[in-house]
């Protein structure tokens, strides 16, 4: 019976309840020497200790069972856009919780399309010359996107077959992370913390498309390039000039939030990356950026409606509406509790339309 569990599995569900070792040992009333024993597969799992695992750890027994690969931060699977001060320990659990998001995903797809409308097509930077700009045109173009702002983006991404989730990263200091691994789709979690603004939002998700479309292979530049990307997709240097007439005053900027919906602080940037201000001017205005206190939130009244995802909630509601699956019947599929399954997905919240599993 031992060998039908894998270890792996002990490892990400400990981590997922943000759990030591030594936390969880005691938990179970072992050594902890016995559960790492467990978790490097040195050890028989029995069925008994899955039992125990399942209660302490309030997963279903059949979690233990999964095959999927774990992809841990740092492979070339996750992007992920952050402060440098998240804790190690937050990391591993986001880390977990995406790994296991990713599970979900991929079991809920095997009754869909969504593999055949997926229109994301990663790019070699060097075919391109380095030209980050030109992808990030030539994106737009094969999404179908209308000139100017991006009205959507959330809906971009989801119409060209990526998934978004809005994600409790447990610290506001995480913004958004991505993870491409075929079969499932590109997958980008967004920071449901409301400190985060819309407009941060929206450079985190372009950003993080940056990465999932350019880097199959780290760089040292890939936050810079992921950024160009994200300035561009957003902010079209071919549209966005002729709005930033110099001198480029805050007030100017401010006015244009609204139309382009992203931070007044982008726009600088971008303002400066097109050779519209010069390097004191835009240092200038950063620095008054941080003395009017806008460098952690821009003002309130400027703020733009935060975007939100539907695809996913819509394919677990196919399997409500026209596959007859109960929410029970979703849970156990994806290995996860029916109360937790729902509360994680937010599936009966008003965010989500309303959208109540009933059966």
């Amino acid at each position: 019976m031992g060998n039908t569990y894998n270890a792996a599995m002990i490892t990400l569900a400990r981590e997922a309840r943000a759990l030591t070792q030594t936390e969880l040992a005691t938990r179970l009333g072992v050594q902890q020497g016995a559960l790492s024993k467990l978790e490097s597969g040195t050890s028989i799992i029995t069925e008994e200790v899955v039992k125990l695992l399942a209660r302490e750890l309030s997963y279903p027994q059949s979690f233990f069972s999964q095959t999927d690969e774990v992809y841990p931060f740092g492979s070339t699977t996750f992007y992920h856009r952050r402060l440098q001060s998240v804790p190690a320990g937050i990391l591993r659990t986001i880390e977990a919780k995406v790994n296991i998001c990713r599970f979900h995903v991929t079991r809920l797809l095997k009754a869909t399309d969504l593999d055949r409308r997926c229109r994301f097509r990663r790019m070699d930077l060097e075919e391109y010359g380095n030209k980050v700009e030109e992808i990030a045109q030539l994106t737009r173009a094969a999404w179908n996107l209308a000139p100017g702002p991006v009205a959507n983006l959330v809906r971009s991404v989801e119409n060209a077959g990526g998934i978004v989730i809005r994600f409790d990263f447990g610290t506001s200091k995480m913004f958004g992370l991505s993870e491409w691994n075929p079969p499932a789709p590109p997958m980008f979690f967004l920071n449901e913390n409301q400190e985060i603004t819309a407009d941060r939002d929206r450079f985190t998700l372009a950003h993080e498309i940056g990465h999932i479309l350019l880097h199959a292979m780290p760089n040292p530049n890939m936050e810079k390039e992921a950024n160009r990307f994200a300035s561009e997709f957003l902010m079209p240097a071919k549209e966005i000039r002729p709005h930033l007439n110099p001198p480029i005053k805050l007030h100017s900027v401010a006015r244009l939030k609204p139309f382009w919906k992203v931070s007044m602080a982008a726009l600088i940037e971008q303002a400066h990356n097109l050779g519209v201000m010069n390097n004191n001017q835009h240092v200038y205005l950063r620095i008054q950026l941080q003395k009017m206190g806008y460098g952690h939130r821009e003002p309130a009244e400027l703020d733009i409606p935060r975007e939100k995802p539907s695809l996913l909630v819509e394919i677990i509601q196919a399997h409500v509406n026209q596959l007859g699956f109960g929410h029970s019947d979703i849970a156990q599929m994806v290995n996860m509790m029916p109360s937790e399954f729902k509360s994680f997905y937010q599936l009966d919240t008003a965010q989500y339309g309303g959208f109540r599993l009933v059966k």
